[in-house]
């Protein structure tokens, strides 16, 4: 086998891994946050939003260092550095006393982690330019698979073992993707060559200084800001569907999954029909059938009622992120490509720190069904306005 491809297949493996560790923890989250002493119900509500957003919002700020630091020391070592951190952090969290000592916990392994980047980087690397949209194509669906498996095995796993035992396997995943990419995984040991490439301050100023690219990172940072404001309740309000007593996580982690697994289904088509019809137009579909979809889930009185709400709605969030990488990409010259597609990952990144954090707030204070009446009608504007401002010849 070609290094390329083994490079590549292992990443996959080795990326799949680390994001249904990740995603393990979501359905039981609010749940762990109650065993660990939190029982007024806005309590476990703020907590939630604080605690899934951490992570993200400590790897917005470190994320830029680390990929300085991957471009001076080699690719392979970041990922091996983020993989073992991920690892042992939440080996840490099954030992939490207090919500406290869980978001400290959790902001660190943001902080610390970063692996996803980090594999992006080495497959744009070691692939031949002219396989570089198959590889990019077939990595990308570790991140969905990893999504849609983990909410669904966690849940199930945790009404089985317990929510602590699930942070030792989430560790164990860690450990097993590190030794994958120790054995299979290779880079070229060049180290980065400054002076061929802009800074990052030079990128910086290159986005802050283009409308259209403030626009497209803008709609970014709102559409994952709206996604994510239900999260960290999404399990509490499953909870109030739900009448039975027992597998309340494995119902709460099939609710998760199954708009991850609608957006794997739909995702080429989008990508085929924006090829044709311009990705402008198909971010203004898929934002406005997103919030379409989204508003009447504050409605529902049965699980049945959400999972139906929630793969329809899958089926256009599937089409929303690579139109705006798409667009980000047709809106930017060739050597400052990797740096701006970076930045409009921190854009994206900031909206999964602040949309927890809002979204725990809101539904501690209005209640949870009104959330999915804001993220909705948050998502339809968003439509209007990106069709209206990003420019026809963004395509």
């Amino acid at each position: 086998m070609e290094a390329w491809k083994r490079n590549l297949y292992s990443l996959w493996t080795t990326e799949f891994l680390a994001v249904l560790g990740v995603a393990f923890v979501l359905p039981f989250l609010p749940f762990f946050i109650r065993e660990l002493g939190v029982s007024d119900p806005e309590d476990v509500e703020r907590w939630s939003g604080f605690i899934y957003a951490a992570p993200f919002l400590a790897t917005t700020i470190s994320g830029p260092v680390w990929g300085w630091l991957g471009d001076r020391y080699g690719r392979r070592l970041m990922l091996l550095r983020a993989l073992l951190g991920f690892a042992v952090v939440s080996f840490l969290m099954a030992f939490a006393q207090s919500p406290h000592q869980l978001f400290l916990l959790r902001l660190i392994q943001g902080a610390i982690s970063g692996f996803v980047s980090a594999t992006l980087a080495i497959v744009s690397t070691t692939t031949p330019r002219e396989r570089m949209g198959y590889a990019m194509g077939v990595l990308q669906t570790s991140l969905t698979a990893g999504t849609i498996c983990g909410p669904l095995i966690g849940g199930f796993l945790a009404d089985q073992l317990g929510y602590r035992n699930m942070f030792f396997l989430t560790a164990g995943l860690g450990c097993l993707a590190t030794i994958l990419v120790i054995f299979l995984v290779r880079e070229d040991e060049r180290v980065g060559e400054p002076g061929k490439s802009p800074g990052l301050i030079s990128n910086y100023r290159f986005v802050f200084t283009s409308p259209t690219l403030l626009l497209i990172i803008a709609t970014g940072l709102i559409v994952q800001l709206a996604i994510m404001a239900v999260q960290p309740i999404l399990s509490l309000f499953v909870e109030t569907l739900w009448p039975a007593v027992g597998h309340l996580a494995t119902v709460a982690g099939g609710v998760f999954a199954v708009t991850g697994f609608s957006s794997l289904i739909v995702a080429p088509f989008w990508g085929k029909r924006g090829d044709r019809s311009g990705y402008r137009q198909i971010l203004f579909i898929t934002l406005l059938g997103a919030g379409i979809t989204f508003a009447p889930q504050g409605l529902v009185n049965g699980v049945d009622q959400l999972l139906f709400l929630r793969f329809l709605q899958g089926l256009f969030l599937g089409g929303i992120l690579p139109a705006l990488y798409t667009l980000t990409t047709l809106n930017t010259p060739e050597e400052r490509c990797g740096g701006v597609l970076g930045i409009t990952r921190s854009g994206l990144l900031l909206g999964n720190a602040v949309g927890p954090i809002a979204g725990g707030i809101v539904a501690a204070s209005f209640g949870m069904r009104p959330l999915f009446f804001c993220t909705g009608a948050l998502l339809i504007g968003t439509a209007v306005a990106a069709r209206r401002m990003i420019p026809g010849a963004a395509r």
